[in-house]
């Protein structure tokens, strides 16, 4: 079996321009329309969508590779970072404050890619986590490394990654080309860099979070990433078995270097994501324009006071009695018959569990 790396051109890829630059332009249109739909939001609307969408990108990357964590840990260790104030914060997870802080880095901080950025960043994916780490944490490996497909007691090979003791070399190419200005517009740079690195696999796990860090540093350029308001991880999540045959399709081969149907790939994935921000923005809309609605001699302040705070994302996740209580400073009993009015007008939907777990959401039929 051979392999991308094993090419005697590698890593010198390829790709059809014309093809590339007729993709690019149909990302380009989505863009614009989505830039000019967001440019008659609210810029405080703006922020909530911006944390929104970046806790989405970290949280769907960890679930690409199988991993889970609690958005609303994410969502707030992120929104306090950006200097936004929650009136219920998620609980303090040092995790997921390190894989904020990364996230953050990665498309907010333009300063140049180096070796050491890359290490620190797979400090901060491991050094807080649970479970199995890898033995070393912020270093390149020093053994080989294989991806295998399992399918319940067997395993197949299907990647052997670059030697270890060609790794440094090949990282250090692969720097001078993020940082280098070429010809190649962002999408095309960021599908090719993420793609060589994760050919590389410089470390023993984490390489295709970092992967997908690296090529959000590099659409740092073509995106306002201060306000960005759109998940590229969240997308691949949804469409992960074509992610992973699109990858294996160019790294478990050594025939040809063109890249054109994994950056193709990569760019309606982005026209995708563009159209979603979009589809984000008009349910977050319709959803205010609903709450200007509310009838006050219907619904008392308190009520009002918390649809209007879930409906711009101050508020996240499941509301329980406990918080309605400690966000309105009413009793136990109050907060109970506010959120069985609203259960009982269509506004709240309960989540289904019993007990402490038990809680309400904002009813999804009211984004349609």
């Amino acid at each position: 079996m051979s392999y991308v790396w094993q090419s005697s051109d590698w890593p010198c890829f390829f790709s059809d321009p014309d093809a590339v630059r007729k993709a690019y332009e149909g990302f380009l249109d989505a863009k614009q329309a989505a830039d000019a739909a967001f440019s008659l939001a609210g810029r405080d609307s703006d922020k909530m969508l911006h944390s929104q969408a970046l806790a989405d990108e970290i949280v769907s990357s960890l679930a690409i590779e199988g991993e889970h964590i609690c958005f609303d840990s994410v969502y707030s260790s992120v929104s306090r970072r950006l200097g936004l104030n929650l009136d219920v914060k998620g609980k303090t997870d040092a995790y997921a404050d390190g894989i904020s802080e990364l996230e953050l880095d990665a498309v907010l901080n333009h300063g140049i890619m180096s070796i050491e950025r890359l290490d620190w960043w797979h400090e901060l994916l491991f050094k807080n986590a649970a479970g199995i780490r890898p033995k070393r944490i912020g270093e390149f490996r020093n053994g080989p490394e294989y991806i295998l497909r399992t399918s319940g007691k067997n395993s197949d090979l299907i990647y052997e990654a670059v030697p270890a003791d060609c790794v440094r070399a090949e990282m250090d190419r692969l720097i001078v080309f993020i940082n280098s200005d070429n010809d190649m517009n962002p999408l095309e740079k960021s599908a090719t860099a993420a793609l060589r690195f994760v050919a590389i696999h410089p470390y023993g796990d984490g390489n295709g979070r970092i992967s997908r860090a690296i090529s959000d540093y590099v659409l740092a350029s073509v995106w306002n990433d201060d306000a960005r308001v759109l998940s590229m991880s969240s997308l691949i999540l949804k469409h992960r078995n074509d992610y992973y045959s699109e990858l294996n399709a160019v790294t478990a081969q050594s025939d040809s270097l063109d890249l054109t149907r994994w950056i193709i790939w990569n760019i309606d994935l982005a026209v995708m994501a563009e159209n979603d921000a979009v589809k984000s923005l008009k349910k977050s809309l319709r959803l205010s324009a609903l709450m200007r609605t509310l009838d006050p001699s219907l619904f008392n302040s308190r009520e009002i006071t918390m649809m209007y705070k879930l409906a711009d994302g101050s508020f996240f996740g499941k509301l329980t009695n406990e918080k309605w209580v400690k966000m309105n400073k009413c009793s136990p009993a109050a907060a109970l018959r506010d959120l069985k009015h609203l259960v009982s007008c269509g506004l709240l939907i309960e989540s289904g569990d019993s007990g402490p777990k038990s809680g309400y959401y904002l009813n999804p039929e009211l984004c349609i």
